[in-house]
């Protein structure tokens, strides 16, 4: 079960800031006269490794402007060094490598030497919890708005529980709200408030990266199978999942019952329960100035929860969707913030030669350029400004049906492609639609030390970490017309 709680859970770490490293790691590297043919980017004057650990994202928009926007590839130096140089790819190859099988590039090799998965006990994505997301969670999504919205609610109030204004960490409240709401679709409502259920969900999603780095550090790649038994954190994932194992049997061997009293199946349109144990047992087996737009995205907030009120409190993904000033000012930010520079990555298990007859060697980790192309003037007019309302005029110009926050293309990468693009992000665009209705609507925030811009950005290799122990001090409103 933890292997599908993976899938959602690393919407977590968007809105959080949980470190997602997409940097070529572990594994046997491509000789060094293999990648001759690709031209190689560095640094000038300054280019020690911890100018590629801290400043990445300028290089990367160097080399789009340099190499990637007239099809060139370039290599660049990887701050881990395990795997040699890592190869960025311009955007032509996207497709070839979207249609590629996982024989020839492979995400799952990629995610496993990033991870270190195979010396720290951790859960693994699978087909089919991948299968459960993509298409029940995702067919169902309607059914469980009510719930999302109670849960998110209820969450909230534990968190910020009394009037006065209080000091919280980003972090924490995020992990707080979210963590709830995720685990309703995934273990149903009689386990997703469980304190030692959630403390589970969030101590995998965080020892994963911390079990990586430690391994990494420590073992060299030779005597890393010993990690498993001496490291303290890979020990304690793998107790951890076992506890985990404990706590969803009964959920485990009720739905069970349900499945087979519906001959095995699931999917039938009167289902019991709306959650992912359900629906892995059933199926069939398959491996302008930021406070105007506040002014209005809050406008079309109370619009909508004036309907939610007189149609007797209840949510629909329609009237969730109909917020598309709230759906473009979230993809706006995650334009701006991304949580990764890169997105496509994956892994050459055997040598490619694309149809151009470029030739990328077998064992390179290798991936696009995702936020060079989201900064790119030709695609985004003044790239650099935050317009919340981008998105908004591309869906009423373009398609009313594309430029929403789930929707991927070359041209909205942030949440992947190919056939691993995030199969949860429909989910996440919704609980994160929530968690911002109700913050947005019941409380006054302000930073704590009276700080009127957010922190500054922290990078690190391809990513950015937002500084998750930044504190903000919430006010409770003192009324609240539509509130139940």
């Amino acid at each position: 079960m933890l292997n599908a709680a993976i899938i959602p859970f690393a919407i977590l770490a968007v809105s959080c800031g949980v470190f997602y490293s997409l940097v070529c790691l572990g594994g046997s590297a491509p000789r060094k006269r293999a990648l001759a043919h690709i031209p190689e980017l560095r640094f000038e004057k300054d280019n020690t490794p911890d100018r590629y650990r801290n400043d990445t994202r300028s290089l990367l928009r160097i080399g789009y402007e340099k190499y990637l926007q007239y099809g060139v590839p370039f290599q660049m130096y990887n701050p881990i060094g395990e795997l040699g140089n890592q190869v960025i790819l311009p955007m032509k190859y996207l497709d070839e490598v979207k249609r590629a099988p996982k024989s020839l590039f492979s995400f799952e090799v990629f995610s496993e030497k990033l991870f270190l998965l195979n010396y720290i006990n951790a859960p693994r994505q699978t087909n089919a919890a991948t299968h459960a997301i993509k298409f029940h969670l995702n067919r169902n999504l309607n059914n469980v708005m009510n719930g999302l919205w109670t849960e998110a609610e209820a969450s909230l109030k534990k968190t910020i529980p009394s009037p006065g204004r209080q000091s919280i960490p980003g972090g924490d409240l995020a992990c707080n709200i979210l963590s709830p709401v995720m685990s309703y679709i995934l273990v149903g409502p009689s386990l997703c408030r469980d304190p030692e259920w959630l403390d589970i969900a969030v101590e995998t999603t965080f020892s994963v990266f911390d079990a990586s780095l430690d391994i990494r550090k420590k073992y060299t790649a030779n005597w890393r199978w010993l990690a498993r038994w001496q490291n303290g954190t890979a020990q304690r994932l793998g107790t951890i999942r076992k506890k985990a194992l404990e706590l969803i049997k009964p959920l485990y061997d009720e739905r069970r019952q349900a499945i087979n009293e519906n001959d095995g199946r699931s999917d039938s349109g009167s289902e019991m329960f709306h959650d992912t144990i359900y629906w892995l047992l059933g199926q069939k087996r398959a491996d302008t100035s930021l406070e105007a737009y506040h002014a209005e995205i809050t406008a079309e907030i109370n619009e909508a929860l004036a309907e939610f009120k007189t149609s007797g409190s209840e949510w629909t993904l329609q009237r969730v969707a109909r917020m598309r000033k709230l759906d473009s000012f979230m993809k706006e930010s995650i334009r701006m913030n991304p949580m990764a520079f890169i997105t496509g990555q994956r892994y050459a298990v055997k040598s490619h030669t694309f149809k151009d007859g470029f030739n990328l060697p077998a064992g390179t980790m290798f991936h696009f350029a995702a936020d060079a192309v989201h900064h790119d003037p030709n695609k985004y007019p003044d790239p650099d400004k935050f317009d919340a309302y981008r998105f908004l005029r591309l869906r009423e110009k373009v398609d009313p049906n594309q430029f929403h926050f789930a929707f991927v293309s070359d041209m909205n990468l942030n949440f992947g492609a190919g056939q691993h693009t995030c199969p949860g992000r429909f989910l996440a665009a919704v609980v994160l639609k929530f968690a911002l209705i109700l913050l947005i609507t019941r409380y006054e925030i302000k930073f704590s030390d009276g700080s009127t811009q957010k922190p500054p950005n922290v990078f690190v290799d391809n990513t950015i970490r937002c500084k998750t122990t930044y504190k903000a001090s919430y006010l409770r409103s003192n009324f609240c017309a539509w509130t139940r």
